[in-house]
């Protein structure tokens, strides 16, 4: 990444647009999105599902503990085929709920691409032509730390709070309206 960025700042220092220094700007698209009218409408229907599979899992969850306790508890007084029964019974369970788990991460990440991807693609729209308006050089996306060696960031220089705006000012633009009966 700091090779881009200094091959970007060499090529950037060849060209005209010295004349004047160039425009850099940062943004958090992740809370670009999620801060949206419709990102907060989306990120509410996936807080939902989340929370109902959550309690499905927890309920999963105590009925394991539940059989795994009295296996433990009553392991001396039961008769061998009732403990072999039952150690069956968890090792089942077990089963059941990391399947569960699985399922419900799968179902979660695609639920969140689902909800998030029409804002996404707006929310790209818009950071292009605010880009192309403001002559910006460059912007870099802050969202995920991992993937960027951004260390330092001006608050002035940051256009996240703007690209919000936009991004509302557009969904609403392009929302249809309601059918009159």
């Amino acid at each position: 990444m700091k090779r881009i960025v200094l091959l970007l700042a060499s090529a950037l220092a060849a060209t005209p647009l010295m004349a004047q220094a160039p425009k850099i700007g940062v943004v958090d698209m992740e809370r670009a999105i999620v801060q949206s009218i419709e990102g907060k409408k989306a990120e509410a229907a996936f807080t939902a599902k989340f929370e109902d599979l959550r309690k499905s899992i927890e309920t999963r969850q105590k009925e394991l503990e539940t059989a795994q306790n009295k296996l433990k508890t009553q392991e001396r007084v039961l008769a061998e085929d009732k403990k072999l029964e039952l150690s069956k019974d968890i090792d089942r369970r077990q089963t059941e709920l990391t399947r569960i788990q699985e399922d419900a991460q799968k179902d979660l990440d695609a639920l969140r691409a689902e909800l998030m991807r029409p804002i996404a693609t707006i929310a790209e729209t818009v950071l292009n032509k605010f880009a192309a308006e403001g002559n910006f050089a460059l912007i870099v996306d802050t969202s995920n730390p991992q993937n960027t060696s951004v260390l330092f960031v001006n608050p002035q220089a940051d256009v996240t709070d703007e690209i919000i705006k936009r991004i509302d000012a557009e969904i609403t633009k392009t929302a249809t309206p309601p059918k009159k009966p």
